[in-house]
């Protein structure tokens, strides 16, 4: 059982912050705005907002944002931004942006204008600090978030997973000529990003990601007075038989900070391409978080509270992972969990029937399938939902047919070069493959007309291109052939060996 200290840190006098990435299928706005009351009621306190390429950059940031020429996505104008905002505000949602500052840059290192900024010239998701544009470039982030968010009292800095760090000459002489080498060009970046953010915006919060301080000594952390400057949250989205943080970690952070923060996550950490959640880990990172805080939240000053992330690709390049729309019944479920401090079958229950799983049950593992769909749900995309859940018991069975060992067997691209098919085996594929294809092709229209509804359309091309469109191609092709095979008639045919 949780104490009544952290119990009531937990559940009331803590930010429950939902994470937005939006970096991948960014919502339209009349999504948002039916979405938002809906996390309120949930038991939300605000977003975790990260823009990234999909904000409206303006002056030297331009080609950046969602106005800039190489923008995927088109999403948000300045106004439609402002917006976006305004519904969180009017929804009781205070927002928090995450502006990466270090690593996780490639929204803006792909960018001619800023490649020489990369650590290594190949890679663009890691920024150099020793190069003299690094710091301007992140000062000028910041100044244009903090401009467009004129009342928030926490900002986010990101600085996690930096892939590449200290592999340019320049940062080598560096670590060769420090005392704390490697530890010492992280921990100079961050003091100097946040040292702008405190001379300039000194009521301002600081928060940032965790990960990279892990390794480093408590004593270096420290000297550099990090605990002055910044809050730190510590993630990991691992279920309960896999949860791997070490208990060292607490007394560490401990002796640093006053203040931390953790986060979960409802979506986007099971696998890069996660069509649906998988509930039931979700639900089991929850109630393992929660635990934790029971034994060691109160090595802390205050434990701020959580953000539930979501996350919509691995990184800028990524495809796309769990859409938001197909992750609500896990956010919902998750903060029910995380405000109960327990997950039963009540939970489950009361989550279901709000959520419109009435006739249909809301599975809490996804697989094996196929799985029933519902028909009629209740919540904001549920359309969207069903057709998710169509795709992948629909992409079993394209799997069971095209992965067959008759197709392995009787239609292999060896046989088809040399024409040696036997049209016996090879005449009742036809027909399954023209089925799926229909199918497919229902599938296909389904989604456009209802993602178009909550999306925007550069994000419905890249779902159906990356996910339906090889599909398609792959039945499209494999008809052709075994039509063109039946038609040989399985005539004798004539081969030679090439040696």
């Amino acid at each position: 059982m949780l104490s009544i200290k952290i119990m009531e840190s937990l559940i009331l006098g803590s930010h429950r912050l939902v994470h937005l990435d939006l970096k991948g299928a960014p919502p339209k706005l009349t999504y948002l705005e039916q979405l938002f009351p809906l996390l309120r009621d949930w038991g939300a306190t605000g977003l975790l907002l990260e823009w990234e390429d999909t904000f409206p950059y303006v002056r030297e940031l331009a080609p950046i944002g969602s106005n800039g020429p190489a923008s995927p996505t088109g999403a948000y104008s300045i106004e439609e931004a402002r917006v976006l905002l305004q519904l969180a505000g009017d929804a009781g949602l205070a927002v928090v942006p995450l502006v990466q500052t270090f690593g996780h840059l490639e929204f803006v290192l792909k960018h001619d204008e800023w490649r020489v900024l990369r650590e290594v010239e190949a890679y663009p998701s890691s920024m150099c600090p020793s190069h003299p544009g690094a710091v301007p470039l992140v000062t000028s982030l910041i100044k244009q978030f903090v401009e467009f968010h004129p009342d928030i009292q926490y900002f986010h800095i990101g600085a996690d997973e930096v892939w590449h760090m200290g592999l340019c000459p320049t940062c080598v002489r560096r670590m060769e000529n420090s005392k704390h080498g490697r530890a010492q060009l992280y921990l100079d970046h961050i003091i100097a990003v946040v040292q702008f953010i405190r001379d300039n915006y000194p009521s301002l919060r600081i928060i940032m990601w965790d990960d990279m301080l892990r390794n480093i000594d408590s004593a270096v952390l420290q000297e550099y007075n990090l605990g002055l400057y910044v809050e730190p949250m510590v993630w990991h989205y691992q279920s309960a038989h896999s949860f791997q943080l070490s208990p060292d970690l607490w007394d560490k952070y401990s002796s640093v900070f006053n203040n931390i923060w953790v986060a979960t996550a409802f979506k986007g950490a099971t696998g890069s391409s996660q069509m649906i959640p998988v509930i039931q880990h979700h639900i089991s990172n929850h109630e393992q978080w929660l635990s934790l805080l029971g034994r060691e939240g109160n090595k802390f000053t205050r434990f701020r509270g959580v953000a539930l992330t979501g996350w919509s690709r691995y990184d800028h390049y990524a495809m796309m992972c769990e859409l938001l729309a197909v992750a609500v019944p896990s956010l919902a479920l998750c903060l029910k969990v995380w405000l109960t401090g327990s997950f039963n079958l009540d939970v489950h229950t009361s989550v279901a029937k709000s959520l419109g799983f009435v006739d249909t049950p809301l599975i809490l593992t996804p697989y094996p399938r196929p799985q029933p769909i519902p028909q009629m749900l209740n919540f904001p995309g549920w359309k969207v939902y069903v057709g998710i859940e169509w795709f992948v018991n629909l992409r079993v069975k394209f799997r069971t047919i095209v992965e067959s060992d008759q197709v392995e067997t009787w239609l292999n691209p060896w046989q088809i070069q040399h024409g040696l098919t036997n049209p016996m085996q090879i005449e009742s594929l036809i027909p399954a493959f023209t089925d799926l294809m229909f199918e497919l092709a229902s599938l296909e229209g389904y989604m456009r007309v209802h993602m178009e509804d909550i999306l925007f359309t550069p994000t419905v091309d890249e779902w159906l291109g990356t996910n339906v469109e090889p599909l398609k191609t792959r039945l499209r092709q494999l008809k052709k052939d075994a039509e063109s095979q039946m038609s040989l008639g399985a005539r004798c045919r004539r081969y030679r060996n090439v040696m």
